[in-house]
């Protein structure tokens, strides 16, 4: 019988499991000097071209992320929600069900509810997060901000139509993380390069020109 309780609760379990890890891993980061949270959720963001303000076109999973917040609120924030909202309904679900009816639900099944219901509670207690907390790639700054900037490449090499990841750290001490290409279809960026935001294409992607005063 205590088997068969531990697997029911099995994945709500483990879920908080999970968090415990997650809220380690960022302490680790941290002392490291960066914040693996933030820049996993910088690079959901910039993947799916996240835009909270409906100025760009994203994709279907872009504005499922934008739904549930992401972008909005910090992503520690917001795994920490999800994962909470999981492990408390799968918890309370199986719980239920053997305390009334002597039986519980396929861990299987009983994760799919509990994730829905997570889905939910990120949507609800996210939306008056996100009023009182900065968005993770802007905080201060809009997305057009960017413009005139110099950023650094960080990763790979850009070309025109396959662009590298860039980071600058604006006045307020934000790192910020971008995706930019050349505007010039001749010319490349390699990393550790400088180079300069000439204009935005999407809620994530910028074009830019050999920095000036770093050649």
């Amino acid at each position: 019988m205590t088997a068969q309780l531990l697997a029911g609760y099995a994945p709500f379990i483990a879920a908080i499991g999970v968090m415990i890890a997650i809220g380690l891993l960022e302490v680790l980061t941290l002392l490291l000097g960066f914040s693996a949270s933030e820049h996993a959720g910088n690079m959901l963001v910039h993947h799916f071209d996240i835009d909270h303000g409906g100025c760009v076109q994203t994709g279907i999973a872009g504005q499922f992320l934008g739904w549930l917040h992401v972008g909005r609120v910090p992503f520690l924030v917001f795994m920490v929600l999800l994962l909470t909202g999981f492990s408390i309904s799968g918890l309370m679900l199986q719980s239920v069900l053997h305390l009334l009816f002597h039986f519980m639900l396929p861990p299987f099944v009983a994760a799919i509810f509990a994730f829905s219901i997570a889905l939910c509670f990120v949507r609800k207690v996210g939306k008056p997060l996100g009023r009182f907390m900065p968005r993770e790639e802007t905080s201060a700054l809009s997305e057009i901000d960017f413009i005139g900037r110099p950023v650094r490449i960080v990763t790979g090499e850009a070309t025109q139509g396959n662009p590298a990841e860039a980071r600058f750290v604006d006045e307020f001490g934000q790192a910020h993380y971008l995706r930019v290409e050349p505007d010039d279809g001749s010319h490349f960026f390699v990393r550790g390069q400088t180079v300069l935001i000439v204009a935005r294409v999407s809620a994530s992607l910028y074009r830019a020109i050999k920095s000036p005063r770093h050649e």
